[in-house]
């Protein structure tokens, strides 16, 4: 889990959890997993996690990509859930 902190940092904010991407994860494939997020296609997202999201969006900053959840959710739950998928952000 190491390698993954430093890929990727977990911050509750406001109504939800901010994902913080370092440059080293290519934009394509954190859209490509925001997609699948928002499309409940992905298989990192337990049933009962999702039913707490609102929201999965995304954004550009100079540092790389901000991905964030809305919900009644906080960033353990994020890191058991979301960052289940994090092995395939290396590819």
């Amino acid at each position: 889990m190491t390698e993954i902190n430093k890929l990727v940092t977990v911050e509750q904010a406001g109504n939800g959890v901010e994902l913080r991407f370092s440059k080293d994860v290519p934009d394509e494939v954190i859209e490509e997993q925001v997609s699948s997020c928002q499309a409940s296609t992905c298989t990192c997202c337990t049933p009962a996690f999702r039913e707490k999201v609102e929201s999965f969006s995304s954004e550009k900053t100079a540092s790389g990509v901000k991905v964030t959840i809305k919900g009644d959710i906080t960033s353990e739950q994020v890191k058991e859930n979301v960052l289940s998928c994090a092995p395939k952000l290396t590819k």
